[in-house]
């Protein structure tokens, strides 16, 4: 007699019990048929079934799609629900597929006993490194409700700065588009016209002009070389995000501009000062929390002040002792250190939150005004010089034809 040995495959599957609450997972059989069995023999009525190898990759939550997901979890915690329960309802109303996957994936871990810290570390290509920690924090605190809160009016605040500045930004941007449009325009193919005639008419070029008409030549290749990095932007963007350079190259470049720079460093300081706080109500050691802050407002240089602060912490000294840092003002650093001493660090952290937010507001506020003027009046002196350019040799040709009584 010969026996035959099948092979066991693994499926993963999407299922539903008997009162309709979704459930999701894997099981092992030799075939999708006994899967079924297996699987209905539990009770199951099942929705979707394939191999576990062909399985759509979980999205990762971002945006507005996390937000909505650490406020639901929030209130749903805060009414006394289990959370792998309130997992699988949130699992219900995301708008994805996908992204559903990821959160019941999260809820399987906690019914297999995994803490829920562990289960969102497990999945730190789907959350933001710093969520499984901060909801660590927040279970040991024992106020795991007051931590999401915290953290949804965090990403409520950035996303409001992030917002705000691109709001300012945007017209200015498009003022300097249109000129540049209108520049090119006037280089690439009036200038050429105006200087076929004056060559026709041996007409002796101002300087100006001369530089004008040489500019012009230039523009084409300027236009094309400006479109070609316009359209790799987004590319280049995700290779630099992946290597974990693109924070690196917002702090060396943006941070020393005049007008954007102080706007981008008191946005960083909000950030920081409320990641801070955050890790302060969830009871972690100083130390614990200024690394936790430095993630979440993913500045490199903002990381490497707040190293400098554990440093000293750890050698026993003064805060006074950090002096300045690359990011941080000495204020925030002797804020800290009286917060410490006074025993209201929390208190302290939330005043220079509010604090920096309401400068960062005023001088986004402010950006519109100076930077539309600005390029108002750039784009004046450039049509000026181009005029100038076209009228001076006009000028001359109508004085040449003047002294010589019309005759060339």
């Amino acid at each position: 007699m010969t026996l035959t040995t099948q092979s066991i495959c693994t499926f993963a599957y999407q299922a539903q019990t008997v009162e309709g609450q979704p459930l999701s997972g894997t099981i092992d059989a030799a075939s999708a048929d006994e899967a079924v069995l297996q699987l209905e023999a539990m009770h199951l009525r099942v929705i979707e079934l394939v191999p576990a190898g062909e399985a759509a990759k979980p999205k990762a939550l971002r945006g507005d799609d996390f937000i909505a997901f650490n406020q639901q979890l929030g209130y749903l915690t805060a009414a006394g629900l289990p959370i792998e329960q309130g997992l699988r309802l949130i699992a219900q109303d995301m708008r994805s597929g996908r992204l559903s996957t990821t959160v019941r994936q999260i809820a399987d871990e906690l019914d297999k006993g995994v803490a829920l810290g562990a289960a969102l570390e497990r999945h730190q290509g789907q959350f933001p490194s710093m969520y499984g920690r901060l909801i660590e924090a927040g279970v040991r605190a024992n106020n795991l409700p007051g931590m999401l809160f915290s953290l949804s009016r965090h990403l409520e605040l950035v996303r409001r700065m992030r917002a705000m500045l691109w709001r300012s930004s945007a017209y200015p941007l498009m003022v300097m588009v249109g000129v540049a449009m209108i520049v090119a325009f006037l280089g690439w193919y009036v200038l050429p016209i105006f200087r076929e005639i004056f060559v026709s008419f041996k007409v002796q070029m101002p300087v100006v002009t001369e530089i004008v008409m040489a500019l012009g030549k230039w523009l084409p290749g300027v236009a094309v070389a400006f479109l070609a990095i316009v359209l790799a932007a987004p590319l280049i963007g995700l290779m630099l995000r992946a290597r974990g350079l693109d924070r690196k190259l917002a702090d060396v470049l943006v941070l020393p501009l005049p007008l954007i720079g102080p706007v981008l460093k008191r946005s960083l300081l909000v950030g920081w000062c409320n990641g801070l706080r955050l890790g302060v109500e969830a009871g972690l050691d100083l130390p614990t929390a200024i690394k936790l802050a430095g993630d979440v407002c993913g500045s490199p240089a903002l990381r490497d002040d707040g190293l400098s602060l554990i440093a000293v912490l750890e050698a026993g000294k003064p805060f006074s002792a950090a002096g300045r840092g690359r990011v941080l003002p000495p204020v925030v650093i002797a804020a800290i250190g009286l917060g410490i001493e006074n025993r209201s660090l929390a208190q302290t952290l939330q005043s220079l939150t509010q604090m920096y937010q309401e400068q960062a507001e005023m001088r986004l506020g402010l950006l519109p005004g100076i930077l539309l003027p600005l390029l108002l009046l750039l784009t004046a002196v450039m049509v000026g010089v181009v005029i100038a350019a076209l009228v001076m040799p006009l000028v001359m040709l109508i004085g040449a034809v003047s002294g010589s009584g019309g005759k060339f």
